[in-house]
């Protein structure tokens, strides 16, 4: 499963690409108008729909660099969409101001029947010497006040057909507006951060708006398009262009994507046998840790003669030195001679423990164990070896216990950089994962996806795979965590963020994204001799 910001950014690139091409319909058509008059004014009638068509080709290769990594042109790519669209806005409002209204002639008792004229446009020129992001604040004013001037027109003067440019540019405000919330995409409260992130509630309605103004815009526009053969071919070709062009550039970005997605699991599955790795040298450690205790003649002597003084002691100095949480000597019948982690208990059997039972008929063993604790089960690594005394009679046994905690996945995503956690069952005992707060773990929680359940718990294979973890979508790798028995007591988990094969990604539909929309300029020249030269030949 790709993340949807995946198919959010390839929609933004899309719509944005679609906007372009309806703004610079519109352009075309206030050019060929002014093919006909030729009037200095009417300049501004299409230079300013044009340059908000570059300004959108350009904003359809920006990428969201919270989710995609930094892009190779920094900010540039949005100051020049900034720069372009404003200069498009106010060649707009300066054609429309300059451009006189229709005068409302006397008609007592008579009604005006509404009737479409050809589209009176607008346009651009003015000398901004300075721009920065913080200039993004100007773009709703002038998306705005080019509405109202056109609303002006309608209400004013006679030219109600257009009226559907004053709604364009009404929802084209909404969008402007709405593309502001970006500058609050730092702030510390996590619900005003959750509704203005990228790919949040605000770009999705942002993105709506975007899409019902240039619905309006290009249902307009289309209606004068009609008129006009060569122009109607022109825009057909470039439409299809279009779509060519998005069509492969997402095929594309989604086959990249794909192959890193892959490639992202088969690297994940590495790490958790590392992981698995790391549990197989720490069970090698408490297993020679038990088998030099074992070989202790001091120990079996104390053994011989149940002596729970020594044992007590030698298992204390035994834990403190080598930093175990557990270490118990036992009689050959499995009663607990002494308890180095807590001397105060002694007598009782664990005679029935798998571990143990091995032990006392000779068979050192080493196994992955679970214990219920205050806030969720643990999970340790013991090793059971057989004591026996100078005639190799079995005369006790020594259990070793190496707990799996915090700090052993820790030192795992220190060497992978990958987020692990064992888990007791489908209990998480042992985890990377934090708190908010940057201090407490996320233990405690039950893994609930069925799928994991039933091909890790049930049936002992390995998932990978895409799932949500903590609300936080996750490529991950859940591998079985067995005891000596073979039985299945567990699972090692390591997974890293889905959106991180986006960044992995991101430069390549950068440029994709960059190449697709330099052609797709360019194959307008040539669209337009192809309808040129087809009109020609119908006359």
């Amino acid at each position: 499963m790709l993340p949807i910001e995946f198919f959010g950014q390839n929609f933004h690139f899309a719509l944005n690409l679609f906007a372009a091409l309806v703004f610079f319909a519109i352009s075309w058509l206030y050019f060929d108008a002014w093919l006909v008059h030729r009037e200095k004014k009417e300049i501004f009638k299409w230079s300013g729909f044009l340059l908000l068509s570059i300004s959108f080709v350009i904003h359809a290769t920006v990428i969201e660099q919270s989710v995609l990594g930094p892009s190779i042109f920094g900010d540039k790519t949005e100051i020049f969409t900034i720069v372009f669209r404003a200069f498009g806005y106010l060649s707009i409002i300066f054609g429309q101001i300059i451009d006189p209204l229709q005068p409302v002639p006397e008609t007592k008792g008579l009604k005006l029947k509404k009737e479409k004229g050809k589209p009176a446009a607008l346009a651009v020129l003015t000398n901004f010497q300075t721009f920065s992001p913080l200039s993004k604040i100007l773009l709703p004013f002038g998306s705005l006040l080019s509405g109202l001037l056109y609303a002006r027109r309608v209400i004013v003067g006679l030219e109600r057909h257009l009226k559907p440019v004053v709604f364009g540019f009404l929802f084209l405000t909404i969008f402007e507006a709405l593309s502001l919330a970006t500058f609050f995409q730092n702030s510390t409260n996590p619900i005003i951060f959750d509704l203005v992130r990228s790919f949040g509630p605000v770009w999705g309605v942002e993105h709506l708006t975007l899409l019902i103004s240039i619905v309006i815009f290009g249902k307009w526009g289309w209606s004068y398009l009609v008129t006009r053969l060569q122009s109607q071919l022109f825009m057909i070709f470039s439409t299809v262009t279009l779509l060519v062009f998005l069509l492969t550039t997402v095929s594309f970005t989604f086959l990249l994507m794909r192959n890193v997605e892959q490639e992202s699991l088969a690297n994940l599955e590495t790490a958790a046998n590392v992981l698995d790795y790391a549990l197989v040298s720490k069970r090698a450690e408490i297993s020679a840790t038990a088998e030099s205790l074992a070989a202790n003649s001091a120990a079996a002597s104390a053994l011989m003669m149940g002596d729970h003084k020594s044992l007590s002691t030698l298992s204390e100095k035994f834990i403190e030195e080598k930093k175990l949480p557990s270490l118990i000597f036992t009689d050959p019948f499995g009663k607990v001679i002494a308890r180095g982690e807590d001397t105060d208990r002694w007598g009782d059997s664990i005679s029935s423990d798998p571990l143990v039972k091995r032990a006392l008929i000779g068979e050192a063993s080493t196994g992955v164990v679970t214990r219920e604790d205050v806030l969720s089960p643990v999970i340790f690594i013991k090793s059971a070896v057989p004591v026996r005394d100078s005639n190799k009679n079995i005369v006790g046994a020594v259990l070793a216990g190496l707990l799996i905690d915090n700090s052993f996945v820790d030192g795992v995503k220190n060497a992978t950089g990958l987020d692990s956690a064992v888990y007791a069952g489908n209990v998480r005992s042992a985890t990377t994962f934090l708190a908010p707060d940057g201090k407490h773990r996320y233990i405690g929680v039950k893994e609930e996806n069925p799928q994991v359940k039933q091909e890790v718990l049930k049936e002992g294979k390995t998932f990978k795979g895409s799932l949500n973890v903590l609300n936080r979508p996750l490529l991950a790798v859940y591998a079985p965590l067995k005891d000596v028995d073979n039985s299945i007591v567990g699972m090692l988990f390591i997974g890293k963020p889905l959106t991180s094969i986006l960044q992995t990604a991101g430069r390549s539909i950068e440029l994709t994204f960059l190449v697709a929309a330099v052609l797709l300029v360019i194959s307008i020249i040539p669209a337009y001799f192809i309808a040129k030269y087809l009109t020609n030949q119908l006359k």
